[in-house]
């Protein structure tokens, strides 16, 4: 099971810094280890292992406290994990405990979709102007009256078949970027923790982003059939460099 944990978690890339477990010394039920350098915190209550990682993780949608959660079920029922239930808390540098955004699959996919359709609205206007622009070109011409002045003249030439070429060639970059965009989409899905059964003996693992604000101590609750193991980290950049 260690070996496939460590072959799915490295096909993550991780951004930013390593958040530091807060452990009592008399939790019994939590232990640590370093995974392809990272380091992991375990749970093991109530016939359940529950792992996760933890770290500041930044792209063009947004910056995240990204989080990676492995769970295993050594009990002999099969239980549901939803990720809608998993919520974390914030202590902030004014001692104010708030609540942060946890976001399902679902919701980060709204809201990459969200900043992609902004991206790709810019991108066709900008590809249609010039686009409109590129069947016309200017000339010009300058020539000398009589008592020796010089006069300029300007012409404006429209070229349909440059015109037509030039809009062939931007929409196929609108098309060819909008499925750069879809593929993006799918490769940030891929791994992101949804709505799971989890047979005896059997395992996942993924990863949920939460969205990122500064503070001291950051608290994740994921709660499993009943039961909630929370995990708190350092999350102050000064005691984690």
């Amino acid at each position: 099971m260690r070996y496939v944990l460590v072959l799915i978690l490295s096909c993550f890339s991780i951004i930013g810094y390593a958040q530091n477990f807060v452990i009592s010394d008399n939790d019994s039920t939590i232990t640590t280890e370093y995974n392809d350098g990272k380091l992991w915190a375990y749970r093991y209550m109530n016939g359940y292992v529950v792992g996760l990682t933890c770290y500041e993780a930044k792209d063009d949608y947004g910056k995240y406290y990204q989080m990676r959660i492995y769970i295993n079920n050594q009990n002999t029922q099969s239980v549901t994990f939803n990720p809608n239930e998993v919520n974390a808390y914030l202590i902030n540098k004014k001692g104010e405990t708030i609540s942060l955004e946890v976001y399902t699959n679902e919701e980060f996919q709204k809201k990459v979709k969200r900043t992609q359709n902004w991206a790709m609205a810019l991108y066709g206007f900008s590809a249609g102007l010039n686009a409109g622009s590129a069947g016309y070109s200017t000339s010009y011409s300058t020539t000398y009256s009589p008592n020796g002045y010089a006069y300029t003249t300007m012409t404006t030439h429209y070229n349909p078949n440059a015109a037509y070429q030039a809009n062939l060639v931007a929409n196929a970059q609108i098309a060819t970027y909008g499925k750069l965009m879809a593929d993006e989409r799918i490769t940030k899905e891929q791994g992101y923790l949804k709505k799971n059964t989890i047979h005896p003996n059997e395992g996942i693992v993924g990863y949920m982003n939460i969205k990122r604000k500064k503070g001291n101590i950051l608290t994740i609750n994921i709660p499993i059939n009943g039961n909630v193991y929370s995990f708190e980290l350092d999350v102050n950049k000064k005691n984690n460099k």
